[in-house]
């Protein structure tokens, strides 16, 4: 007859057999999640990319002709004057005004022309009404800045803070500007 320990010593070992399987087993799984994270990770970032790259490539530009009074009679883009928030500003031309921006480039773009120097992405945020603690609100504000420094309306200093480009506020204060808090005096 066997001993009792003699039992309880092969049922440890059993138990610990299962343990290391079970862990092996483990291990691989979080692997894989991992590299399905990862892939998945990847994915997303070139979808990003290509809708960004198709967006800058669907962008027709057409000639923009100035009134005498110094009024934009036609805007550069496919879509016309204000596109929503979703579609790229046009290219900064000689003669353009804000008013063919839309939503919150038009918005992001008033808000660094009323700036009294040059301004970050947490700063735009608040001058635009957003709330500058959600991270994610600070990068979509600081994209759309990203998108009017591509177009030639703003310019991006080595630290990250942006300025209006000179031609694109050659005018006085513009319609969308005028009355705007700046982005240091605190939120509106």
């Amino acid at each position: 007859m066997p001993s009792v320990l003699g039992l309880m010593e092969r049922r440890e070992a059993r138990a610990r057999q299962d343990l290391e399987s079970w862990t092996e087993v483990l291990e691989q799984a979080r692997a894989e999640v991992d590299a399905a994270r990862e892939r998945v990770e990847r994915a997303r970032v070139g979808r990003e990319e290509l809708v960004s790259v198709l967006a800058e490539e669907s962008v027709v530009n057409t000639p923009v002709s100035v009134a005498s009074g110094g009024e934009v009679a036609a805007a550069v883009g496919s879509s016309g004057l204000g596109a929503g928030d979703g579609g790229r500003p046009p290219v900064w031309r000689s003669g353009m005004g804000e008013e063919v921006l839309s939503g919150l480039y038009r918005e992001v773009f008033a808000a660094v022309v009323a700036a009294s120097g040059p301004v970050s992405g947490v700063e735009l945020t608040r001058a635009v009404g957003r709330e500058a603690e959600s991270k994610n609100e600070v990068e979509k504000i600081r994209h759309r800045a990203y998108a009017l420094e591509k177009r030639g309306w703003l310019l991006r200093a080595k630290d990250g803070r942006f300025t209006p480009a000179p031609g694109a506020v050659a005018r006085d204060v513009s319609p969308a500007s005028a009355g705007r808090l700046r982005p240091d005096a605190g939120t509106a």
